[in-house]
């Protein structure tokens, strides 16, 4: 796939995401005059009538330009058919979020965008992100650069976590564990005197904000699916950044299931992973330590049975009555 085909596909691309911007934009003006059609898809996960619209804009358009691709839509919409692949293919495949931060749009806070990543043997070579409410544009191909409505944008030059404003998204999880490990990683970013920390709902939004400089990093730890950072992998990637696991880890586009993902300069990315690793340890270690502690406790308890249990066995054994 050579950069003239990619800066055909990158018009394109950006023509349709402005074209379902208009619904959203639309929808965002008229909540406060009608209420939302909104469903859950599980938890505190929803999805409205404007995210299945807008994925169908996108899906249409790029059908017919593009008839040979493979496509994946957050909201279940698949060029080939109606049956969900096993798992991305090797071949150019659009991976889509028609209106990613769907919760920030249903209580009309201004982070949301349209998410069109192009993936080309599993490596994100094409994306756009655009925040139509804000009027935000963000583009970028391989070997390309990145830019914002048209300006080239790079990301961040925090060096250090003192000197970094982080965002990390919780996502919706809400399983104990999953928080206690959350916290664990955001408290210890605290005793490193990080500048500070936001939640924003939105992955490709983070993404975006890291590309432009607006904030240094970004980690989540289970965002919803590939269509939330194929794009903004390649945004950021062009913009001089890196992307990785919050541990470190390299990304993969294989599975269409929850992930993982760190991204920021090189340096930052470095201490945030750093620091995570930290947290963790020290989480296993109070973990261990509180298992240990309970040790003599579980064996009084133990003692306690097998003794009930002789005891009864010898009344039954030596009384008058049997």
């Amino acid at each position: 796939m050579d950069s003239a085909e990619l800066d055909r596909l990158l018009e394109k691309v950006k023509m349709v995401a402005r074209k379902a911007g208009v619904l959203i934009l639309e929808a965002h003006r008229k909540r406060a005059l009608q209420s939302l059609s909104v469903e859950s898809k599980g938890g505190v996960d929803l999805v409205t009538a404007t995210d299945k619209a807008s994925e169908m804009v996108i899906f249409n358009a790029l059908r017919e330009a593009t008839p040979r691709y493979s496509f994946v839509g957050e909201e279940g919409t698949f060029m080939a058919g109606t049956e969900a692949p096993a798992e991305i293919g090797l071949g150019p495949t659009w991976v889509v979020d028609p209106l990613d931060g769907t919760t920030n749009f249903v209580h009309g806070l201004p982070m949301v965008c349209i998410c069109i990543g192009l993936l080309y043997r599993r490596e994100s070579v094409l994306g756009v992100i655009y925040n139509p409410i804000l009027d935000e544009l963000y583009e970028a191909r391989k070997n390309g650069g990145a830019k914002l409505n048209g300006r080239p944008i790079h990301v961040g030059r925090a060096k250090d976590i003192s000197e970094a404003l982080i965002v990390n998204n919780i996502g919706s999880s809400r399983d104990p564990s999953f928080a206690e490990m959350t916290l664990s990683r955001l408290q210890y970013l605290m005793g490193r005197d990080v500048r500070g920390l936001r939640n924003l709902g939105s992955a490709s939004v983070n993404m975006a904000w890291v590309a432009s400089g607006v904030i240094d990093a970004y980690y989540e730890d289970g965002y919803g699916g590939p269509w939330d950072v194929a794009a903004g992998v390649i945004i950021v990637n062009e913009a001089g950044g890196c992307c990785c696991t919050p541990r470190g880890n390299g990304l993969e586009f294989r599975s269409l299931g929850k992930g993982k993902v760190l991204c920021g300069n090189q340096q930052i990315v470095e201490a945030i992973s750093a620091s995570i690793r930290a947290a963790d340890a020290q989480l296993q270690a109070e973990m261990a330590g509180v298992l240990f502690r309970a040790g003599p406790l579980r064996f009084d308890i133990l003692h306690f049975a097998l003794a009930s249990v002789a005891a009864m066995v010898a009344f039954w054994h030596f009384s008058p009555a049997y």
